[in-house]
């Protein structure tokens, strides 16, 4: 609280003409002071402060080069949009900038006694404790020239915070919440992430759990505190920012926080008069002030306001656009109650509004109030309603508003909606059967349509349907539309025909970043990295900047450490080496190529760390005891494991060996977790007990405890490891087994050949070439493998001549390239 303490120095009064110095706290001052002393102007010198507790000798001195900051945090969510905000914040109100991880990679760059503690804290594996990280902010802020302190993403958690109030010795003046909605931050890290395997909405929204428990107790005290600004971050950059800026011009423009924002408020001097006129003036003072509130009476008929203290924590009335929905949809259900009827338009304008805000439960609660007659009969609302139980995944709901749907075939409006929520699911087949549906009662496709049920054919693989597709988009008009050309690339990339692909990206006149990227990606899928190196190059040759996705998309695909190095040094250049997707990329391809230095300093100093983060630094550790490490911290920073992350740790445990830590592992996995293996998950297991020799305890895992039929890794983990250790009995169960699921793997056919030739069972080797396949390419096969101590003439010579047709037609996939050299010098 602000308060105003005079302290005199009864050394400093002497007589009636002695000037006195006083300290003085106050808030501000709008109009002169006038103050009656012996008919003698006195001067005061006048000290602003925010802090209560300052105590300045009064030695004549004016000013004070002591500053107190004016802080601001601003939080909010992955995905929810606070640093372009903050960005612009410091662009319009001149703020100082901080970022906690920034000013930690500065401190080690610098070489100081406090960058090596640094340093040495992050190679052991542990996280910076909070007073250190404070200490720095503290620093930056105490050499600043700027007071104006805008902190980003921080405290993340209360233990950060309360380390802030207790070094700094006070709190933010203004903390900013980026309320998102958690579909739409989902759906925007999706977006930066999208092409990453393990990128998908259940790992995202787990991180938004992990967010949620450590940053709502600090969100819940500043609101509690009065200091919490809630900005709805749903709408463009713009829309959000005009929310922001009257936080900030609420101070400015209050003539009480003018000098709390000015660059020199820490200094004010001040030139008080004091006059004694008499009672003359003050009777003048009295009746002016009567005259004032007589003609605000006339012309303002209602009570005059008192006047209030200044309100330091002063926070207007905000709302996100869901409460404010929330307050509408409640409005409305007491109208309906009370029997007033509500306008068409009213309808429609509320289930827009609830689709562009994700808000399912308050859609159902709009539905329940719209009479079912005035559903049936407008189309308009009835294929609102259907696109938003749709795009929510409800969609035995859409299905069933189209159905009841008077006139449905006016427009492709409702079909689109259906067709793609079927698609968004995965139920391909529905969405496919559902556009030739729409093509049988006459309704005409436009440009929307095409893109769904391309999507449709692509999910089930099935490239006849999507040419047949192709053919409509052409016989319809739409052959030069880039919207539907960029899903028919895509389409084709998908169904294996990359060359059609590429032919439709030539067509497209006008590429856009998802004809780029949608190329980019196909070629690296289909393992053609020169072509997808050519491509990422005419994007820049194009004028398009690779955005985050094409670049982790090109670091994820390539092999190279070359191009990796070049694609990070481009990315250094254009500032986007810490958007998340690419540093997770660019932490794997280090790890990968086992430069495990520069891939653990970019994962140290990520400013912000999501699933795909650890999963990236462990599997990059698969073969080093680090791993394990990593994966405590994991725990440690609240970030939940996923699947892939325990595939990844139990792969490490296989490979050190480590068999009671994988076991304890797979428990923590199921009991803690609730995480119930999958296919992966056996295999690891299997791979586990086989490379440390317990191959009864492998198969008996396989037999008893699985609850499902193993799969070809399981059974191939079991094979492998029986090759290992040469069991021969359990060696011919999982071939067996693999002969099954797979009868074109060679490996199997191969490794089961190795056990018998171990274990001196020649005979099996034969029965097995020749008694059981009677196929020549078989026996072909069993020579080439077992006769190595033969020439590569020796063995086709006792195959017999007649067999050089079929070895240049298919042996050459099972020699060596000496081998295929020899075959060639010998003129076969």
């Amino acid at each position: 609280m602000w308060r105003r303490v005079a302290s005199l120095s009864s050394s400093l009064i002497s007589s009636s003409n002695s000037s006195f110095l006083g300290q003085v706290l106050v808030s501000s001052f709008s109009a002169p002071i006038f103050i009656k002393k012996n008919q003698t102007a006195y001067r005061f010198n006048i000290w602003e402060s925010l802090t209560t507790g300052i105590s300045q000798q009064a030695n004549g001195a004016v000013g004070s080069k002591e500053r107190t900051p004016f802080i601001t945090f601003v939080l909010g969510g992955p995905g929810s949009g606070k640093g372009t905000q903050c960005i612009k914040i410091v662009e319009t109100f001149g703020f100082k900038h901080l970022s906690a991880g920034d000013l930690l990679r500065r401190e080690i760059a610098c070489n100081t006694a406090d960058g090596a503690m640094i340093l040495d804290t992050i190679k052991e594996g542990k996280i910076v404790p909070s007073e250190v990280t404070v200490k720095l902010i503290q620093k930056e802020i105490e050499s600043s020239d700027n007071h104006k302190i805008l902190i980003d993403g921080f405290p993340r958690s209360e233990e950060n915070r309360i380390a802030f109030e207790k070094i700094i010795g006070a709190e933010p003046n203004i903390v900013l919440f980026f309320d998102c909605p958690e579909e739409e931050m989902v759906k925007r890290v999706l977006s930066r992430n999208q092409g990453r395997v393990d990128d998908n909405i259940d790992t995202i929204r787990k991180r938004l759990k992990v967010f949620e428990a450590l940053n709502l107790p600090v969100i819940n005290y500043y609101s509690q505190r009065g200091k919490l600004y809630t900005i709805n971050a749903v709408g463009t950059v713009d829309e959000i920012f005009e929310q922001v800026r009257p936080v900030f011009n609420s101070f400015e423009s209050n003539p009480k926080m003018v000098a709390l924002l000015s660059p020199s408020f820490h200094s004010t001097t001040l030139t008080f008069h004091c006059s004694s006129k008499g009672k003359k003036n003050k009777r003048r003072e009295q009746l002016n002030r009567k005259q004032l509130q007589k003609s605000k009476r006339i012309a303002f008929p209602f009570p005059e306001s008192s006047p209030t203290p200044l309100l330091i924590n002063y926070k207007p009335f905000t709302q996100t656009r869901l409460q404010a929905l929330d307050a509408v949809v409640q409005d409305l259900e007491a109208s309906v109650e009370k029997g007033i009827k509500i306008d068409t338009e009213i309808f429609a304008s509320l289930l827009e509004t609830c689709y562009q805000l994700n808000s399912i439960d308050h859609g159902i609660k709009v539905h329940s109030l719209i009479p079912k007659t005035l559903l049936r009969r407008n189309t308009g609302i009835s294929s609102k309603l259907l696109r938003l139980y749709a795009s929510c995944g409800h969609i035995e709901s859409a299905h069933q508003v189209f159905d009841e749907m008077y006139k449905r075939n006016e427009s492709a409006f409702p079909w689109n909606s259906l067709i793609s929520g079927y698609a968004e699911l995965g139920q391909y087949e529905d969405a496919l059967a559902l556009y030739f549906q729409m093509e049988e009662e006459g309704v005409e496709p436009d440009r929307f349509t095409f893109p769904r049920a391309l999507k449709a054919c692509a999910g089930i693989g099935m490239i006849q349907i999507g040419e047949a597709v192709h053919r409509d988009v052409v016989r319809k008009g739409f052959g030069n539309d880039g919207f539907v050309l960029n899903a028919l690339c895509d389409m084709y990339a998908k169904c294996g025909d990359i060359v059609k692909a590429r032919r439709v990206f030539d067509s497209i006149i006008y590429k856009d970043m998802v004809s780029w990227n949608s190329m980019l990606t196909s070629y690296i899928r289909h393992g053609l990295l020169f072509e997808a190196l050519e491509v990422f190059r005419g994007m820049i040759e194009e004028g398009f900047d690779p955005d985050p996705v094409a670049i982790s998309t090109v670091l994820s695909g390539f092999s190279s450490l070359k191009i990796a190095a070049q694609i990070h040094g481009w990315v250094l250049r254009r500032g986007i080496e810490w958007n998340l997707s690419v540093v997770n990329a660019l932490v794997l391809v280090y790890s990968k190529h086992e430069k495990f230095d520069q891939a653990s300093w970019l994962f140290h100093w990520m400013p912000e760390r999501d699933i795909v983060s650890w999963n990236s630094i462990i599997s990059g550790h698969c073969k080093h005891q680090q791993a394990l490490k990593y994966f405590e911290q994991m725990e440690s920073s609240g970030t939940s494991p996923d699947t892939i992350t325990f595939v990844a740790i139990l792969s490490v445990c296989a490979h050190l060996g480590l068999v009671k830590d994988g076991e304890q592992l797979f428990s923590l996995m199921r009991k803690k977790y609730a995480i119930n293996p999958t296919m992966e998950h056996y295999a690891c297991m299997v791979n586990l007990y086989g490379r440390a020799g317990m191959i009864d305890e492998a198969y008996n895992l396989i037999v008893e405890r699985m609850e499902f039929d193993a799969g070809p890794t399981v059974w191939g983990a079991l094979l492998y490891a029986c090759s290992v250790h040469g069991n021969v009995d359990i060696g011919e169960i999982a071939a067996r087994n693999l002969f099954e699921l797979e009868p074109d793997n060679e490996h199997n056919f191969e490794l089961l050949m190795k056990i018998y030739s171990n274990a001196g069972r020649l005979e099996d080797v034969e029965r097995r070439a020749c008694g059981n396949s009677p196929d020549f390419t078989q026996q072909f096969k069993a020579l080439i493998i077992f006769n190595t101590n033969q020439t590569l003439r020796q063995v086709v010579q006792n195959i017999g001549i007649a067999l050089v047709d079929w070895f240049r037609t298919f042996g050459l996939i099972l020699l060596g390239a000496e081998s295929k050299k020899e075959l060639m010098d010998n003129g076969l």
